[in-house]
């Protein structure tokens, strides 16, 4: 009798490492890589250094606390004050990265049928992870022609029995959209009304260039679930390191499931963490990688208006990410992306990743790059559309 694995695994077909890795080519090919969420600044070095110093620690080969280390916690919840999140201690959790955040809290809340609603488009773990745990996705779409917002009656139609949580990415991968305030809460207090969860990624709350971030949390503090990634901001995505609040039933009920998953995450990476979130220069560096990374925002749009004219986008506020829709040169995004990477040797995320109704969008990363390097692979982009709109 042959040998079977997990029919669960077909849910994970489409997952975004696969895309990444379809797109890259041969090993050391010449690549202007403009599909991967990755920071491309260096962390600060004073930093690294002390990193160094942890790894001579015994306490950073021992096993962490399953919620993560006290002080670390502490320090986190002190840092969710800024934008006005309001959580205690024991209503945060260290997770060993921001994708395990995500499996866990929909770990956590699941059944077999339950509903999680998405923005379409958002992040592409949301719908493998639900339809492995056997949930169901009920997309509502955020146009462009809204600036990719959210609509809060659109939100309360998808509600029913089955809905067990709605998702909120703020600021938003793909789009670079910044929620606006009035509409956060009104999602906010409808998720509280109706007794069900609002989960909001704030993995970019930090990289934002016009506005600011301003947490949904106080509008309805024993409904909203926040996860975060220290991947960002730090430039230390390989560290791999995340965090999660929400009510405390909640993070105790994450408590006991990572017990069995994974157990905790990295005691090195969350020294390396604490040490940074204490440092005294680190709003001037993340001032600095703000302003670096808006500057080349600005070179990608204004590449994408020389280079792609008939490309239809909204200028990015925040976030990594510009999401320009293709049509009417491109009704397909993966052969687009496929045929890019191919011939072109520039790798973007084609906007199927992201939900249904992104057939003729791509998403390109405008922080990997320098300038001049970004202008070229946007340049490649207008010179594979021109060939195909011949």
């Amino acid at each position: 009798m042959p040998r079977r694995l997990s029919s669960r695994l077909s849910s994970l077909a489409a997952s975004p490492m696969k895309i990444i890795d379809s797109l890259l080519g041969p090993a050391g090919a010449d690549v202007i890589r403009l599909h991967a969420g990755e920071p491309s600044l260096p962390p600060p070095l004073e930093l690294v250094d002390s990193l160094v110093d942890d790894l001579r620690r015994p306490e950073s080969y021992a096993y962490a606390p399953t919620r993560g280390l006290p002080e670390l916690r502490e320090a986190v919840a002190e840092e969710l004050k800024r934008d006005g999140t309001s959580v205690s201690f024991d209503e945060v959790a260290i997770t060993p990265s921001g994708t395990s955040a995500i499996f866990s809290a929909m770990s956590v809340l699941l059944d077999p049928g339950d509903e999680v609603i998405l923005v379409d488009p958002t992040f592409m773990i949301y719908r493998p992870v639900i339809e492995y745990l056997g949930g169901r996705v009920r997309w509502v779409r955020a146009s462009p022609e809204r600036g990719f917002q959210p609509d809060p009656d659109a939100v309360a139609a998808a509600i029913n029995d089955r809905t067990k949580a709605i998702v909120l990415v703020d600021p938003d991968n793909p789009t670079g959209r910044l929620l606006d305030p009035d509409i956060g809460r009104a999602i906010a207090e409808l998720a509280q009304d109706r007794g069900v969860y609002l989960m909001v990624d704030e993995a970019y709350r930090r990289i934002v260039y016009e506005g600011s971030y301003r947490s949904v949390q106080p509008y309805a503090p024993d409904s909203v679930i926040g996860l975060g990634t220290f991947s960002k901001d730090p430039g230390v995505p390989g560290l791999r390191l995340g965090y999660i609040y929400g009510p405390k039933d909640f993070i105790d009920a994450y408590a006991s499931f990572n017990g069995h998953a994974f157990f905790g995450a990295s005691n090195m990476s969350q020294l390396y963490v604490l040490r940074y979130l204490r440092w005294e220069g680190r709003e001037k560096f993340i001032e600095s990688v703000v302003a670096e990374y808006r500057r080349r925002r600005d070179a990608a749009v204004k590449a994408m208006r020389k280079y792609v004219p008939s490309a239809r986008f909204t200028e990015p506020r925040a976030s990594m990410y510009l999401y320009a829709d293709l049509s009417p040169l491109v009704n397909d995004a993966e052969s687009f992306a496929s045929r890019l990477a191919s011939k072109y040797r520039v790798t973007v995320m084609p906007g199927t990743a992201f939900g249904p109704a992104n057939r003729t969008f791509i998403r390109v990363t405008f922080v990997s790059q320098p300038p001049e390097r970004l202008e070229e692979g946007i340049r490649r982009i207008g010179e594979a559309l021109g060939e195909a709109g011949q």
